[in-house]
């Protein structure tokens, strides 16, 4: 799968949800945008809510509060050019069709939230779209992911394979997500059922999960973002990474495949290097005089690795030496009659 240039095979994407921690400030978005990237984000995603199309009417002040956190579509665009500007993608989760439709032109691929994967409406829009299409997989059954899967996969253009446009991300729907409630093994659960791109949204505190869920098979790792934590009493930015969080975490993903390595046990020539002056050597227990016969008890064993290692320390007793040794001089095999 190709997502924002990238192909998900041979890279992993992380993917800074910017969500609605800007609350409904421009400048701020813009803000959060080029700070994601210079934190090493691949892409930064955007929730785009018409509320009245989210919510019943009488969710009063629930609306009110979505409506004071909506973005113009002017500003959308804004945060896509500066996006593209600087090498990054942007996606947008959209809650209802013909906000969807509106963004598809802005945008590098589609994001469904795991609160809509049973919306077989925006599922279609989605998939027709010819975008890449993300399904965030918070709250469901497997049956459920199987009957979104199948949405997406009989409405993609004519032709064109689900593993080319389909990804699913595990997802715990908690805010924040305790850390025994991850379920970091779901990722491999999904993997192995549907043959797709697998990632991870993670709305646990801190970077610990997120990190963790790389070695699970995470390709893509999804991670709300806001630039204060503090900023103010909106749930998201407490579970949100900030800049140095991110960094850290893009830094982990990049090297992830060397951290791994490629499983073969042999030391390194740094490690090596470290072994010899760390590791024993046989030496002199006391001074000895040339013509002693060598014994357990004269013999001691001390860094670094100069000589004889220790498992040559049975051979050399009951031979003679022939030249004095002082306290901890190093023994060696030419040191014998």
């Amino acid at each position: 799968m190709i997502l924002c240039g990238r192909n998900l095979d041979q890279q992993r994407v992380l993917i800074a949800e910017l969500g609605t921690n800007h609350e409904g400030d421009p400048d701020l978005a813009m803000q959060m945008v080029g700070s994601a990237a210079d934190a090493g984000a691949d892409a930064v995603k955007v929730q785009v809510i018409d509320p009245e199309r989210l919510v019943n009417k009488g969710q009063v002040e629930r609306i009110e509060q979505l409506s004071r956190f909506r973005l113009s579509m002017t500003t959308y665009q804004r945060m896509a050019d500066l996006a593209r500007a600087r090498g990054v993608g942007f996606l947008a989760s959209a809650f209802d069709e013909a906000s969807l439709l509106e963004m598809l032109q802005l945008v590098d691929g589609v994001k469904i939230a795991s609160g809509d994967l049973d919306f077989e409406q925006l599922l279609t829009v989605a998939a027709k779209s010819g975008k890449p299409v993300i399904l965030s997989t918070g709250m469901a059954t497997l049956d459920e992911v199987v009957n979104a899967v199948s949405t997406v996969t009989s409405h993609l253009p004519k032709g064109q394979p689900p593993q080319d446009y389909l990804a699913l991300l595990h997802c715990v729907s908690l805010y924040p997500t305790p850390l025994p409630q991850a379920n970091l093994a779901a990722i491999a659960t999904l993997q192995n059922t549907f043959k797709l791109t697998v990632g991870y949204s993670d709305h646990t505190l801190g970077i610990e999960a997120a990190i963790l869920s790389l070695a699970f098979g995470a390709r893509i790792l999804e991670k709300h973002f806001t630039l204060d934590k503090g900023r103010s009493n909106f749930r998201d930015h407490q579970l949100s990474a900030n800049p140095e969080d991110l960094r850290r975490l893009a830094e982990i993903l990049r090297n992830f495949e060397e951290i791994v390595g490629n499983g073969v046990k042999n030391p390194s020539a740094e490690e090596r290097e470290v072994a010899r002056m760390t590791r024993r050597s046989i030496v002199a227990a006391r001074d000895l005089d040339s013509g002693t016969i060598l014994k357990m008890g004269d013999l001691d064993y001390v860094r670094p690795r100069d000589g004889l290692p220790l498992s040559a320390a049975k051979a050399v007793i009951g031979k003679r030496l022939c030249r004095a040794l002082k306290k901890h001089e190093v023994i060696r095999a030419s040191f014998f009659e």
